[in-house]
């Protein structure tokens, strides 16, 4: 097995100590082990466990500390299995497998923190751990129900996408819109896409999610151009689409996006692709070579939230990007936070230098659209233009738009 080796461990020496973090797991050659608790400062010996039996594994599951100290009882040998290998291996699992596996992990978390309630009473902290791991229990029950549910949603049609207007600040004409994913449940009504975006993003079907939205936006950006006026929007209105780091890695992801635009018949410069900072450092080389093949097309390139993540400048000249937004809790904070100030001016000087088109997010006020006007950026959204609407509401937006006042 990749990243396993054999260690040797004399009888009295620690194997796994309580408390540490779980940077490996053991499988038992030959020996035996005694697992132990502190309780009052004295260790209890609550088990053994002898060849074939795989210890310290939990800690490294679900990311907790070592909740026992592992000690030989005699001379054993022991196979090593490294972090990075067992993550490796898990992430190449099924998604599925991996919530049924995290379900597994927090009942035996329930089961050990019961059964030292029992036998220690008078310790405290067994009824607390207890509750902790019912709610990650139910966080994991959750998380399947809305994976099962997910599957069906798009065949019984209950997403659908929302459309936020993107303002041309300059000019106070509408430039496009951005899709945001929308999922109108029959029974719960409408579920937070923070609820649902990553189990999507865990599971897998994302990917679905994407394709779905890409056709859809396809479809709503030729029905919005046919909608405008002319006078009101002289340019080619756009749709942008937010993208995953699992959408890349399925390594079709230039052929889907060319694929779609030519069954849609729809030109490449309407379609944006948002992406994350985070994307692009978990999947730089995939990414870096899609987004060439995109942007060669006509497409164009936004990087979402920019600011709240990583924000290595190094990425802006070895990714093909066009357009950086500005998170929003920078944008809102300007007007009271004056280092706010300074980081949304330092974004747009570097932005423009670089010859990047800059939006700004989440604009609530006029004051914010002001200050930004002045600083010449480009493009903002936010509630201050309008909410994340359906289709017909935009339709009505972009025939009726007009530009609100911005004073001095």
């Amino acid at each position: 097995m990749a990243g396993s080796t054999k260690r040797t461990f004399k009888n009295g020496d620690i194997l796994i100590r309580a408390g540490e973090r779980g940077d490996c797991a053991y499988v038992v050659e030959s020996g035996n082990v005694e697992i132990l608790l502190e309780r009052e400062g004295q260790l209890i010996q609550i088990g053994t466990r002898g060849p074939g039996s795989i210890i310290g594994e939990m800690a490294m599951i679900d990311d907790k500390t070592r909740t026992a100290t592992v000690r030989a009882l005699e001379d054993c040998t022991v196979m090593e299995i490294s972090r990075d290998d067992f993550s490796r291996r898990v992430e190449s699992a099924d998604p599925v497998l991996k919530m049924v596996m995290h379900v597994i992990m927090t009942r035996y978390r329930d089961l050990i923190g019961r059964t030292q309630a029992l036998r220690f009473p008078h310790i405290a902290d067994g009824a607390e751990a207890s509750e902790n791991t019912h709610k990650n229990h139910a966080a994991a029950l959750g998380s399947i129900k809305i994976h099962n549910e997910l599957k069906n949603a798009l065949d019984r049609k209950e997403l659908t996408l929302h459309y936020q207007p993107i303002i041309d600040l300059q000019k106070m004409k509408i430039a496009g819109f951005e899709a945001l994913m929308r999922w109108k449940h029959p029974e719960r009504g409408m579920i937070s896409p923070g609820i649902f975006i990553p189990v999507a993003e865990e599971s897998g079907l994302i990917v679905e999610l994407s394709k779905f939205a890409l056709d859809l936006a396809c479809d709503s950006v030729k029905v919005l151009q046919q909608a405008v006026n002319p006078a009101l929007v002289p340019d080619p209105l756009f749709i942008a689409v937010n993208f995953s780091v699992k959408d890349f890695a399925a390594g079709s992801f230039y052929d889907q996006i060319e694929g779609t635009l030519k069954r849609k018949n729809v030109k490449p410069e309407q379609i944006h692709l948002e992406i994350t900072e985070t994307l692009l450092m978990a999947a730089p080389e995939p990414a870096k070579t899609a987004l060439e093949q995109c942007r060669k097309l006509g497409v164009n390139v936004s990087i979402d939230d920019f600011g709240s993540g990583y924000s290595s400048l190094s990425y802006l000249h070895h990714f093909p990007i066009d357009t950086l937004k500005i998170d929003q809790s920078f944008v809102r904070a300007m007007t009271t936070h004056p280092a706010s100030l300074v980081l949304v001016k330092s974004i747009i000087a570097l932005a423009m230098n670089l010859g990047m088109r800059v939006v700004a997010e989440g604009i609530e006020a006029e004051k914010e659209a002001k200050i930004l006007k002045d600083l010449d950026c480009a493009q903002a959204q936010g509630y201050w233009f309008a909410k994340p609407m359906p289709l017909e509401d935009a339709l009505k937006f972009v025939q009726n738009w007009q530009a609100p006042v911005i004073s001095g």
